[in-house]
């Protein structure tokens, strides 16, 4: 019967091709990374071997999704940028949130970011930029903890409370020392995020970064994405409930009109 029982599972589960999940793998690990790769330092991080590495991103060299440098390092090419740009036109919140990313940014004087849920952590799909540049984690692509900024908190705050907690049980890492990593407090402020519908982080994520969010909803009236302003601390921080929370909303609101939110 065990037997039996074991063939039947083994039969009705979904089958995979290890090459191609060990070349999404690289493909994760490069994309980390801050700069290019040395093939050693993937094969470590992939937890493969050194030829076994080398045959997969020549495939991937070839086929167009991975560049070696001269100096034999590793890094991704525009082929993946045309993936993900063709991804991005299927989704219609990034499409309907463009022009507002920038209108935004220009009435803000900060960066600005349009976030979603993925794989339990934020994932930036758009940014609109102020005049002034400044660098930071959050950008196109690049996924964050949920816990350590102002969109995770919002996107958090949205979802059933099992998957809540199934995120809370985990490990929760600082990224700062102002990172809140407390169970009870981040339940307390997501309360305070669906009360009063908008999300601080003051250098959580990063010293001297601060940012403001809320929720983008969508047909359903559930939390779609995030619409996020980020600045510097010296000036977010003053300017969070002075203006730029009234701005937020205002502008958040015609995006989810646009997505067929129920209108209030």
């Amino acid at each position: 019967m065990a037997t039996t029982e074991t063939a039947a599972s083994a039969a009705s589960s979904p089958r995979t091709v290890q090459s191609v999940t060990r070349a999404v793998r690289l493909l994760k690990e490069i994309g980390r990374a801050a700069e290019p790769s040395a093939l050693s330092d993937l094969a470590r991080e992939a937890g493969l071997s050194k030829p076994a590495v080398y045959n997969l991103l020549k495939t991937l060299e070839i086929e167009g999704l991975v560049r070696k440098g001269s100096d034999a390092r590793y890094s991704l090419t525009w082929g993946i940028y045309e993936l993900g740009t063709a991804a991005l036109r299927g989704v219609d919140v990034s499409r309907i949130a463009r022009s507002h990313l920038d209108s935004l940014a220009a009435r803000t004087g900060e960066a600005t970011l349009l976030a979603i849920l993925e794989d339990d952590a934020v994932l930036y799909l758009d940014r609109g930029q102020s005049a002034e540049t400044f660098s930071m984690i959050a950008n196109v692509g690049r996924r964050s903890p949920l816990h350590t900024n102002a969109s995770g908190k919002v996107l958090l705050a949205g979802q059933d409370p099992i998957v809540i907690d199934r995120i809370l049980d985990g490990p929760l890492e600082r990224s700062t020392p102002c990172t809140h990593v407390d169970r009870r407090e981040i339940l307390s402020e997501l309360e305070l995020v669906r009360r009063e519908g908008f999300a601080l982080c003051s250098q959580e994520q990063e010293i001297g970064l601060s940012s403001v969010s809320v929720p983008i909803r969508d047909h359903t009236g559930s939390v779609h994405a995030a619409l996020t302003v980020a600045g510097p601390s010296t000036r977010v921080d003053r300017r969070a409930k002075l203006d730029l929370v009234d701005t937020l909303k205002s502008e958040s609101a015609v995006i989810s009109e646009k997505l067929g939110a129920p209108q209030p």
